[in-house]
């Protein structure tokens, strides 16, 4: 049983020698050993799980927060060798190998994995029908979240979702707002399928509350404001959830803020964000990225996070800031022990998307309330105090500035928050010397598309 489940994790790894390889089609032997039991589905579900937490960046740890990050206006890289500073200066390469092998590549296998899941899981008849559901909704929610993804970088990208080798190879690309719909179902079934409470110890496991807030989000992103309030609102109350007074436990592995967290795997590590943004302590090591002054300008007086989130290194005179949420970097000493995790979805979020779709719907007294929930975290004054009367337009801008400074490298949020609210070229050309308004959207890699005749570039790439 132990051999099947590694074999069958080896070929979900590396199936992909084409756009969406999927391996030999005599795996399904292997398939149904796997799913007979439900020890070894519930290895095969995890083994996607440790493919996303590798120490290396990826679609889903920290490749997004750092690439988006930088293509927006909160990253700066602090080598001109720095082999993401195509994403800063938003020149990238149809070659670029990060854009190829750790976002669109890795997105692909994962979509893999969880497609080889879904089909061994709905074919099993050997599988109790607690641990079926747990897994189905489990491998539903990630495939959403890697899509969720891959359209925001892309926009339209291949539809797969099935291991058909013959019917995948060739696939064009679906439109963003198909995609869309798949989430969408992908996260109905989810919701439906799994309980509220989590299936093991701490929140590193999918349960019904972070598929309904992947689905808030999606409804935010959609401009669906009665839907993204319905959701948002239902996690908030749920009593799960409760928003950290103190900001340095926010993104440690007890917080309660948390609604999904991803567990790091790899000895030594805590978070791959950690690793790539804390400097070592030699006194000359710079840090890897600093922030930029446009998003350091974006916090109040006051403000608890900048003091708590953003950590500061002087060398040679010169102090650099960095994103400093989490706090551990590297540590490979025998008294190494794993305290923060990767932070999926959390509170503080769902009280942004509820207020922005109230905000929407005419409530702007209740969108204050949720704001301000966020504000008075932050030691800030609260908008309903200090400005009652806010009108609509004030009210958006508000809460786009608190999505800003609350979210910080944190998935891509800021590039993604430009983009939805049609903002990108009007905020980034000029900070931006060569920005394009097509640089909203990530180059087809190259060398899928010479795989793939069938895929065509995005505008802007040659």
């Amino acid at each position: 049983m132990k051999t099947c489940i590694v074999v069958l994790l080896l070929i979900c790894s590396l199936a992909c020698n084409k756009l969406i390889d999927v391996g030999d089609p005599g795996n399904s032997v292997i398939g149904k050993n796997v799913f007979s039991h439900d020890t070894s589905a519930l290895s095969a579900v995890g083994g996607i799980y440790s493919k996303i937490m590798v120490s290396l960046p990826n679609i889903l740890n920290t490749g997004v927060t750092i690439c988006a990050g930088l293509s927006a206006d909160e990253l700066l890289p602090n080598s001109t060798g720095n082999s993401l500073q195509d994403f800063y200066t938003n020149t990238i390469s149809t070659t670029s190998s990060f854009n190829r092998v750790y976002l669109w590549y890795y997105g692909y296998t994962l979509i893999y994995q969880t497609n080889a899941c879904i089909e061994g899981i709905l074919n099993s008849n050997k599988l109790s029908e607690d641990v079926s559901n747990q897994l189905l909704g489990e491998v539903y929610f990630i495939r959403s979240l890697v899509y969720f993804q891959l359209i925001q970088l892309y926009g339209d990208v291949p539809l797969v979702v099935s291991t058909d080798y013959e019917k995948n190879a060739g696939l064009k690309r679906t439109s963003a707002a198909d995609i869309y719909v798949q989430i969408k179902e992908d996260l109905l079934k989810a919701t439906g399928l799994l309980n509220e409470n989590y299936p093991s110890a701490n929140r590193v496991r999918v349960n019904k509350w972070a598929a309904k807030a992947l689905l808030a989000k999606l409804y935010l992103y959609k401009n669906d404001w009665t839907n993204a309030e319905s959701a948002s609102g239902q996690v908030i109350n749920a009593g799960f959830y409760h928003l950290e007074k103190d900001f340095n436990r926010v993104f440690l592995f007890n917080s309660k803020e948390a609604i999904l967290q991803f567990m790091p795997t790899e000895t030594g590590y805590n978070t791959t964000d950690g690793a790539q943004f804390v400097p070592s302590m030699s006194g000359t090591s710079l840090p890897q990225y600093s922030l930029t002054e446009f998003l350091l300008n974006a916090f109040e007086a006051g403000d608890k996070r900048a003091v708590n989130w953003i950590g500061k290194k002087t060398v040679n005179g010169v102090t650099y800031t960095f994103p400093y949420k989490y706090k551990l970097r590297v540590d490979f000493s025998p008294t190494y022990v794993v305290t923060e995790y990767n932070m999926v979805l959390r509170l503080a979020e769902q009280y942004l998307i509820r207020a922005e779709a109230r905000a929407h719907l005419g409530d702007l007294n209740g969108a204050m309330r949720d704001i301000d929930s966020v504000r008075n975290r932050a030691g800030l004054p609260l908008i309903s105090i200090t400005n009652p009367y806010i009108n609509l337009d004030d009210l958006l801008k508000a809460i786009q500035k608190e999505r800003q400074v609350e979210l910080f490298t944190e998935w891509g949020s800021r590039w993604f928050d430009l983009k939805r609210t049609k903002t990108a070229t009007d905020i980034l050309r000029n900070r931006k010397p060569s920005w394009k308004d097509t640089d909203t959207l990530y180059p087809i890699p190259d060398a899928e598309i010479n795989l793939n005749p069938n895929l065509t570039q995005n505008p802007g790439y040659n």
